[in-house]
């Protein structure tokens, strides 16, 4: 019995040796001799330096950890991009080039192989997406209809073969770490909840930690808190007085949320056509809310009179860390929210022609 703990023993700790602790690219800059290359791993919200090294005559290895494969930015200061890759635990190799960035070559993970048959494929489907945007501005230019009508039937069918292809690959590598970063940066921002929680529920387990099924689900909870037919979240903030103002407080009214700042030259650029809708229901029932990412009092409330916006607004002046917009997943301005009188949403990111449209419907 002794001598079989002793082996027992011997083999756990065989097996805890030989568990890589992290990972090591050893790699090759082609057009580089020397200087200072930077690993970089994305976490709150911004890219920070994992490791460092000097290049020496081309040669450089970098050091890190990642429980799960992740991606990974190797840079040359000031911001120069080299390579990205999926950091996975063990050894790697790689090569990149000082004049591209697309022909990286990674060796001793499997998730870079996923990674590698991924990028060739959707850059084949950009390629031709790109030609098709070229045949509808010549054919818009000539002023050819017909042309142009093709062209954009083919481009939409191409969108939509990228859709089919990226969720046949989730559906085919559900255990990869590749498949939630490509739905986060293909699909994500186009899909429903629904649509999300279906593509998650494909994801094992085994990945369920990875920080980008975490994205992925707070993405869904998002989008689902601004589903047609919700129940707008409701929220209190400042007016450019100081006075306390609950979005709950307008119901009764048909109500636009705004988000927008003055810094925001697309948001500024709409804001005439804007005012023109206020002016024209605001007596029979309609309001809009103005939700400001601004960090500046003076430059918000200087757009307000410049742009005449005589509605209610408010701002914590936090940015893109507005607590409002945070709630409402907004990630880029200018974008609306049509509520009914109940505080239900009926509408988002309508044109002035369909919020026109819609209002008209709703206050003949």
């Amino acid at each position: 019995m002794r001598n079989f703990l002793v082996i027992a023993i011997a083999f756990v700790t065989l097996l805890s040796c030989s568990k890589p602790k992290g990972y090591i690219v050893k790699g090759e800059i082609k057009g580089k001799e020397n200087g200072l290359i930077k690993l970089m791993k994305y976490a709150d919200g911004k890219w920070i330096a994992e490791d460092s090294a000097n290049i020496v005559k081309g040669k450089f290895e970098l050091k890190g950890k990642a429980d799960l494969p992740e991606l990974r930015v190797i840079s040359i200061p000031p911001q120069t991009v080299v390579a990205q890759f999926f950091a996975e635990n063990g050894s790697l190799s790689l090569t990149a080039y000082m004049d591209s960035l697309s022909i990286t070559e990674v060796q001793g993970s499997k998730a870079n192989d996923e990674f590698s048959i991924l990028k060739k494929e959707l850059k084949n489907i950009s390629r031709e997406t790109q030609g098709l945007q070229q045949k509808y501005n010549l054919a818009r230019q000539s002023g050819n209809e017909d042309a142009m009508k093709r062209a954009q039937i083919d481009y939409e069918a191409m969108m939509g073969n990228q859709k089919v292809y990226v969720k046949n690959f989730v559906r085919q590598h559900p255990k990869s770490t590749v498949s939630p970063l490509i739905v986060l940066s293909q699909l994500a921002q186009k899909m429903t909840a629904h649509e999300l929680d279906t593509l998650i529920a494909f994801l094992d387990p085994s990945i369920s930690a990875s920080i980008y099924v975490s994205e992925l689900k707070k993405m869904a909870e998002s989008i689902r808190i601004t589903d047609i037919g919700a129940q707008a979240a409701d929220f209190t903030q400042n007016t450019p007085e100081g006075t306390p103002l609950a979005l709950s407080s307008l119901r009764g009214k048909i109500v636009l949320i705004d988000f927008w700042a003055s810094w925001c030259a697309p948001c500024r650029k709409a804001n005439p056509g804007v005012v023109a809708i206020y002016n024209t229901f605001k007596n029979k029932g309609f309001d809009i809310l103005g939700v400001s990412l601004d960090r500046e009092k003076g430059a918000w409330v200087k757009a307000i009179a410049d742009d005449q916006l005589t509605w209610h607004h408010v701002s914590d002046l936090k940015y893109f860390q507005n607590e409002a917009a945070v709630k409402y997943g907004i990630n880029s301005i200018p974008s609306t929210i049509l509520l009914d009188k109940a505080g239900n949403i009926i509408g988002k990111n309508l044109s002035p022609e369909e919020l026109t449209k819609k209002l008209t419907e709703l206050m003949p």
